[in-house]
């Protein structure tokens, strides 16, 4: 009797504790993937200011595409992306500039088009901002040279100053030092 007691009490901490293991390794899979997404809309949404609602919009659309990349069969192009993404970006003139990261976006988007909707050019991003702002503009294509420049001094400011630039701010200046260095085929 005793025997079976003990064997009955091992046997119930040998089956917690594989539980316990599993739960433990689906936190860290599950956590790995939520940390992927996360860390993406957070160094974006920190370097360009964006609202509760921009970062909760970032959040839906970086976990939808994740769904979509593991379904197209895509998930390694975009871990490699959201790597890239989070890794190569920094925090230029208010705008997070990945553009180390063009391969891997193409990748992604050569694998699953839709599952790669959420990766933008600075163009884009800066005609979301506008829009956003009740404004038209960006949106350029190609976004490249003075173009993609001045797309990046646009996220980095405040829909006021978009609205109504000011001589000689931050924003004004930027525009001028983009414009200086190339030739802009058709900027904010």
């Amino acid at each position: 009797m005793i025997i079976t007691i003990v064997k009955q009490t091992s046997l119930r901490h040998a089956i917690l504790a594989l539980i316990a293991g599993f739960v433990s390794i689906g936190a860290t899979f599950v956590g790995g993937c939520e940390n992927q997404v996360n860390t993406y809309c957070v160094s974006r949404c920190d370097c360009q200011g964006c609202s509760q609602r921009e970062r909760a919009d970032c959040l839906d659309d970086v976990e939808d595409a994740e769904r979509l990349s593991t379904h197209d069969g895509c998930a390694d192009q975009f871990a490699a992306y959201m790597q890239c993404y989070a890794s190569e970006g920094s925090c230029t003139n208010g705008g997070w500039v990945a553009s180390t990261c063009s391969d891997e976006g193409s990748a992604l988007r050569a694998c699953s088009d839709r599952s790669a909707t959420f990766v933008k050019t600075a163009c884009e991003e800066e005609q979301d901002k506008r829009a956003a702002c009740g404004l038209t503009g960006g949106g350029v294509d190609p976004c490249t040279g003075a173009d993609e420049c001045t797309a990046f001094c646009a996220l980095g400011t405040s829909c006021e100053e978009l609205a109504s630039p000011t001589e000689d701010s931050v924003y004004v200046n930027c525009i001028i030092d983009c414009t200086s260095s190339s030739t802009s085929s058709g900027g904010p």
